[in-house]
């Protein structure tokens, strides 16, 4: 690696950990002052499958240290974002002198397959669709087994491996992927050069070892080797190579920083994330670099009113970039109000924020029915109505970086949460520049 790629990493670095080293990791001032109480033991109960040190290593106190009730609850939200109980509850049991914390958990459906159909070009009718088969804590200890088939407009297969606690008492994580994707370019600039549209093949591995300093604070490392297969009517551009097929090794750092309460929908705490990707090592000529960047805010500043905010930017630079790792707006990332919008270049800056309100905040739902187990219909429900505010800018390494060259949109929406599962957004938005409304239904949630 060269020194501008080091140089670029560790400033990005430096830049991240200075943001968040101020930040405490527990509920901050925004509660109030609670009496502490000394925590002598804790008993975790209703964990069938979960290993007992997969919960654990999730708590801020152990036995010794002192808690007040905010910092329980702090917790709780910390272990539900395991993404593996229906519910959770933490809370202290005294007895004479002496104070057990209780962690009482229900245990989800860990095996389901969910069917999915996307729209991979927001400004047009084309469709994927395909089934996502996850088998989730396998073992017991938070692994995750996920393939995934996607058939019609760009068809797509992956099976992925997760396994992040590979060695418990040393903080060491491993995850692999292995993955192949037909898929349409995405390049306006592309698809004028070559004169119409085309398809590349990707085949693709990814080996990730992780080291997680403590709850909140994790390094990682990233390689992988990448097999891209584009037209023969070349120009430049097309590939990395300047040939048919681009066969590139890659090789990264990361470190993120979360210290969110519920990661799923939050109400306090920071995400932070910086990766630094090289390719190519030096075969066929290859050799360019992604740096990615995202840092995320929530605070209820008023009881039940969450505020969050979102800068996230994509840097590539190097020798040559393929249009095929350009960075895009209007795909995964989009501004709301503009999702039709495809914009493209070397950069993309990204930036949101939020106030969400509860029109049901907490819910347990559980229903029996015939055939179905109950940890399958039982569900963690949540509703909010949301107001927001995107911009976004895309743009080339050679180009005048101005503000002026933003473009914005507003709305405002209502989200379904159904946890530990997923969430579903209705949202209507505004573009700034043709005051003109879209519609938007998604899964997940927006950051």
């Amino acid at each position: 690696m060269n020194k501008k790629f080091i140089k670029i990493f560790f400033t990005a670095i430096g830049f991240f950990v200075l943001q968040v080293s101020s930040i405490r990791a527990v509920p901050d001032s925004a509660y109030v002052y609670e009496e502490e109480f000394e925590v002598d033991s804790i008993k975790i109960v209703g964990n069938e499958t979960t290993e007992d040190f997969i919960i654990l290593r999730e708590l801020t106190f152990k036995p010794g240290s002192k808690v007040t009730s905010s910092q329980l609850l702090y917790n709780r939200e910390r272990i539900f974002s395991l993404r593996l109980f229906t519910r959770v509850n933490v809370y202290p049991v005294y007895s004479g002198i002496h104070t057990f914390i209780y962690i009482d958990v229900k245990e989800s459906w860990y095996i389901y397959p969910v069917p999915f159909i996307k729209r991979q070009d927001k400004s047009s009718n084309k469709y994927s669709y395909g089934i996502n088969l996850t088998y989730r804590n396998f073992r017991g200890r938070n692994e995750n087994i996920r393939a995934i088939l996607s058939f019609g407009y760009d068809p797509f297969f992956s099976i992925l491996y997760e396994n992040p606690a590979l060695d418990y008492e040393n903080g060491l994580g491993f995850g692999v992927a292995l993955s192949y994707l037909n898929a349409y370019n995405k390049s306006a600039l592309a698809k004028r050069n070559y004169g119409g549209n085309f398809k590349n093949k990707f085949y693709s591995t990814a080996f990730t070892l992780n080291k997680r300093l403590d709850q909140f604070n994790t390094l990682y490392g990233v390689t992988g080797f990448d097999y891209v297969q584009v037209p023969a009517d070349y120009f430049t551009g097309m590939s990395g190579s300047g040939g048919k097929i681009d066969r590139a090794v890659s090789l990264g750092i990361g470190y993120i920083y979360d210290s969110r309460d519920l990661k799923q929908f939050p109400q306090n705490g920071i995400y932070s994330f910086v990766q630094l990707k090289h390719k190519g090592l030096g075969l066929q000529e290859i050799n360019y670099n992604i740096l990615d960047v995202d840092f995320r805010e929530y605070r209820s500043f008023i009881p039940n009113l969450i505020s969050k905010w979102r800068i996230a930017a994509r840097h590539s630079f190097g020798n040559l970039v393929p249009f095929y790792d350009y960075s895009y707006l209007g795909y995964d990332e989009y501004v709301r109000g503009h999702s039709d919008d495809n914009r493209e270049g070397n950069n993309f800056i990204i930036s949101s924020v939020e106030l969400s309100y509860p029109i049901l905040k907490e819910f347990d739902f559980s229903v029996k029915l015939p055939l179905l187990p109950e940890k399958l219909t039982s569900a963690r429900i949540g509703i909010f109505i949301t107001a927001f505010a995107d911009a976004g800018h895309a743009f080339n390494n050679n180009q005048r970086f101005r503000f002026g060259d933003f473009y914005s949109g507003y709305g405002v929406g209502i989200t379904f949460l159904v946890l530990p599962y997923n969430a579903i957004r209705f949202e209507y938005a505004i573009g700034n520049k043709e005051n003109k409304g879209e519609f938007l239904i998604g899964t997940g949630f927006s950051f």
